[in-house]
C-alpha cells in the first residue's frame, strides 16, 4: 500500500517549515538540534491535556537528570511508564517528545516520567545508557516520593529511545535486577547494520523523514571510534535475550529501521519469549508524533497503551 494520505500531507508541511536546511548528516550536531527545533510544533500539535505535568530532576549516573513527570489524574500510588525518547542519541529532548508522552499518560491512564538524558556526541555510549539505568533505579527504589508504585514499572521508547530502553532491560537484568514488567519499542534500531532491506528500500534518501546516511550519522557519534558498534548493550540485537518482561514491538511501514524491529521480532518468536509485533502500515518514521494529524496513528497508540497498561498492572 501507499503511505497513508495524511502522513504524505505532514511531510509536506516538514518539507515546507525545513525549506533548504541540509539533511542531519551534513550539519554539526548543534546545527542539527536547531533544525530539528523548527519542527517540534509540527509533531507536537493537537497534543492532549493532562491533569498535571511537572519539571523535575532526579539522581543520575553522573548528576541530575531532567525529567518531566504526567500524571492523567491517578490514585497514588499507581503505575508508571518510564519513556526514552529517540533522536538518535544526539537530538530531541523532553520538549520534542512532550506530545508523545501526553498522549501515552492519557490513553494508557498510567504516570509518565519522561527522561532527558545526557545526549552524545558531547556524552557518547554509554554514558545515554547509565543515564536510563541509574533513572530506572531510583524510581524502583523512591517511586513512592512521586507517587508511583515502584513494584508497577513499564518502560517505553522510540528509535534510539527503543535502544535504550531494551539496553536499560539488559543492563538491569545482568546486574541481576528485574524492576520493569515490560516494555514498548516503538520502530527502534537494534543494530548498525545498513545492508538491510528497509535501509535498501527507504534509505536512500529523506523521503520518509530518516535516511540510512542519517543513521550513519547518528552512529558516529553514539558509539565513539575503537568501540565496536555491535557490543551487545549498544546493539541489543546481537545480545542474549532470555530473561526479559513481555515486549512490544512495532515497526513502521516505510522507514529504514524496518528490519530491525522484524529481525529482533523473528529472534524473540525462535526463542519463545513473550512478544508482540505489530507493522503499522502506511507509516514512516517519527509518525508516533503525528497522532494529533494522522487518525490511524490514534488506534495504534491505544494498542500500546493497553499493552503498557496490562502489564504494568498484571
Amino acid at each position: 500500500m501507499a503511505a497513508d494520505p495524511q502522513i504524505i500531507t505532514m511531510l509536506e508541511r516538514i518539507a515546507a517549515v525545513s525549506g533548504d536546511t541540509p539533511p542531519a548528516e551534513r550539519l554539526s550536531p548543534a546545527e542539527a538540534r536547531r533544525a530539528m527545533a523548527s519542527v517540534l510544533p509540527l509533531l507536537n500539535e493537537h497534543a492532549p491535556a493532562v491533569a498535571r505535568v511537572e519539571d523535575r530532576t532526579l539522581p543520575g549516573a553522573a548528576g541530575p537528570i531532567a525529567a518531566r513527570f504526567y500524571d492523567p489524574g491517578t490514585t497514588d500510588p499507581s503505575p508508571a511508564i518510564v519513556y526514552i525518547h529517540g533522536g538518535g542519541w544526539v537530538l530531541c529532548d523532553l520538549d520534542s517528545h512532550d506530545g508523545v508522552c501526553r498522549e501515552l499518560a492519557q490513553r494508557s491512564g498510567l504516570k509518565v516520567v519522561s527522561l532527558g538524558y545526557r545526549l552524545a556526541p558531547e556524552h557518547p555510549f554509554p554514558a545515554p545508557l547509565e543515564d536510563c539505568v541509574a533513572a530506572v533505579r531510583w524510581l524502583a527504589t523512591q517511586g513512592r516520593d512521586w507517587g508511583i508504585d515502584p513494584d508497577r514499572l513499564v518502560i517505553a521508547g522510540d528509535s534510539a529511545g527503543a535502544n535504550l530502553s531494551l539496553a536499560t532491560l539488559l543492563a538491569l537484568r545482568d546486574a541481576g535486577e528485574r524492576p520493569l514488567r515490560g516494555a514498548a519499542l516503538v520502530y527502534g534500531v537494534f543494530a548498525p547494520d545498513h545492508d538491510t532491506p528497509s535501509h535498501l528500500a527507504y534509505g536512500g534518501d529523506n523521503r520518509y523523514f530518516l535516511s540510512t546516511a542519517e543513521m550513519e550519522w547518528f552512529w558516529g557519534h553514539y558509539v565513539p571510534a575503537g568501540t565496536d558498534r555491535r557490543t551487545p548493550l549498544a546493539a541489543p540485537l546481537y545480545a542474549d535475550l532470555a530473561g526479559l518482561p513481555p515486549l512490544y514491538l512495532t515497526a513502521a511501514e516505510y522507514d529504514c529501521l524496518r528490519t530491525d524491529s522484524e529481525q529482533l521480532a523473528y529472534r524473540l518468536a525462535v526463542d519463545g519469549r513473550p512478544h508482540e509485533f505489530r507493522l503499522w502500515r502506511g507509516m514512516i518514521h517519527a509518525c508516533l508524533h503525528m497522532a494529533g494529524n494522522v487518525e490511524a496513528m490514534r488506534a495504534e497508540i491505544d494498542h500500546l497503551a493497553a499493552f503498557l497498561r496490562r502489564q504494568a498492572t498484571a
